[in-house]
């Protein structure tokens, strides 16, 4: 009965053991390339608002920029008044942001 008990406990922990393994091996998402025609656009402007449930920022020009999943953003340190610095493609009225940064 010990015994089987002992076997359980063990394979339960390496089970475990190996999805962390996995999960820190997983490869970040991919940034997709421009599309082609699609030239990379920067811009640079001043937070006004800041909606980190929807991935959203609002400068103080009225530009509402949504963060993709892939692009990565320290919240924290997005503050209105912050100046900002974003890399994007534009398709009519949709910016599609590649890099975002909180400059010092």
């Amino acid at each position: 009965m010990k015994l089987r008990w002992m076997s359980a406990l063990l394979i339960v922990v390496l089970m475990g053991w190996v999805g962390a393994v996995s999960a820190q091996q997983a490869p970040a998402p991919a940034q997709s390339p421009a599309p082609p025609g699609m030239p990379e656009k920067m811009m640079e402007g001043k937070v006004k608002a800041v909606d980190q449930a929807k991935k959203q920022v609002t400068l103080e020009d009225g530009t509402t920029l949504t963060i993709p999943p892939g692009v990565p953003v320290e919240w924290t340190s997005i503050k209105p008044g912050a100046t900002v610095m974003i890399s994007y493609v534009e398709a009519g009225q949709q910016k599609t942001v590649r890099k975002f940064e909180v400059k010092s």
